[in-house]
């Protein structure tokens, strides 16, 4: 029963964790006005891609990549001086936020999924 018990607790905080961490990606979406460009639900905005229900490794590769200077394009520019203010834990925390947001759209934006697959720097 004490097995039990401990496993539901642990079970319990592991679901509050990542609770906070949806909580906080939504904060440091609208703290830094990803809105802006991508729209309000992350659904993406004229020539800004979609952001919401992209994978969670696909946006923290992305991230990382602006903030760090790897990717470069005219987008990087726009993106760079956003990413360079986010800490591996706030990359990680957007990144939850925005992959687990619903895009209501059925077509995916296979554009921007497919250069995370084939590994290309350059987009967004």
């Amino acid at each position: 029963m004490k097995k039990i018990v401990i496993g539901i607790f642990t079970l319990t905080l592991l679901m509050h964790a990542e609770d906070m961490l949806f909580t906080k990606g939504q904060m440091l979406f609208n703290k830094y006005g990803c809105y802006g460009c991508h729209g309000s639900n992350a659904e993406g905005n004229g020539d800004y891609p979609r952001l919401a229900s992209k994978p969670k490794a696909y946006l923290i590769k992305r991230l990382k990549g602006y903030r760090d200077g790897t990717i470069t394009s005219n987008r990087a520019n726009i993106m760079k001086p956003f990413a360079k203010k986010l800490s591996d834990k706030d990359i990680e925390a957007l990144a939850e936020f925005l992959s687990k947001k619903i895009y209501m759209n059925e077509q995916p934006d296979e554009k921007y999924y497919e250069e995370f697959l084939v590994g290309d720097s350059s987009g967004s």
